[in-house]
């Protein structure tokens, strides 16, 4: 099968093949099925995509945003989801609550390899958009809370991408949440990273502060900023211990409100 993806597209097979690799361990930290069956239909080679740093900082980053995701559906249960650069993820599966509205966003490439792997069921909806155009939600319902993710996505972008994107949102609904994963600009270093060294995607923008995203738009305001180290302590020896290494270089999970 064909799997011609863009640098920055083609990263969304790391967050893939660690959630294969941990669905199959006996103990278990994440559940996804739907990885494991699109890692062995796609033969995708996970050699240089599941590594040991990655492992633990990606199990950790989809339990916690999993976790924030779930609590804010539980406030508003029919609300609109959007999955931003959504890759292959199957998150809609672990989130539906029977009555949101749930959205998959990436641009034509990734969108074109996702509907190879995956069929629409109720209430999901898979688009190709660019998510930087400020007319990109549109048409979308305004009746209801909207929730966006944007995890594994923003460091790729430039800041004035990034404020594109806001603009984007915030012209499109009149209010929701943003939860998404920052990264520090000390980190920027693909040297460092013991995975995405062998991708060609570029880091675009990094920050020590959650509060440096409500400069590009005064209508966001944070809510909670959550380092990954936090969630590594809740689990294995091994995980807390990279955890604790890497606490000052983590990614974060930052949480949103606007309007």
């Amino acid at each position: 099968m064909d799997l011609t993806l863009g640098d920055v597209q083609g990263t969304a097979l790391i967050p893939l093949a660690v959630r294969a690799s941990e669905s199959r361990r006996k103990n278990a930290r994440i559940q996804d099925p739907k990885a494991v069956e699109i890692m062995e239909k796609l033969q995708i080679d996970p050699k240089n995509l599941d590594r040991l740093i990655t492992h633990e900082c990606v199990v950790a980053r989809s339990i916690l945003f999993d976790s924030t995701v779930k609590k804010l559906i539980s406030q508003y249960p029919n609300a609109l989801c959007l999955n931003l650069g959504c890759g292959l993820d199957d998150r809609f599966s672990r989130m539906d609550n029977g009555t949101i509205d749930w959205y998959n966003i990436d641009l034509p490439d990734s969108i074109e390899v996702r509907k190879k792997v995956f069929c629409e069921r109720e209430r999901e909806h898979t688009l190709s958009k660019d998510i930087m155009d400020e007319n990109c939600f549109q048409d979308f319902p305004k009746d209801r809370p909207v929730i966006a993710v944007a995890e594994g996505l923003f460091m790729y972008f430039s800041r004035e991408q990034i404020g594109s994107v806001l603009r984007s949102l915030q012209k499109g609904f009149p209010k929701g949440f943003l939860a998404a994963e920052l990264m520090r600009q000390r980190s920027m270093n693909k040297k460092r990273h013991d995975t995405l060294r062998y991708s060609k995607a570029e880091f675009g923008w990094g920050c020590e502060d959650g509060r440096e995203l409500e400069s590009m738009n005064p209508a966001f305001h944070l809510l909670s900023e959550t380092n990954f180290s936090d969630e590594m302590q809740k689990s294995t020896f091994l995980s807390r211990l990279i955890g604790t290494l890497l606490r000052k270089y983590n990614n974060r999970l930052a949480l949103y409100q606007w309007g």
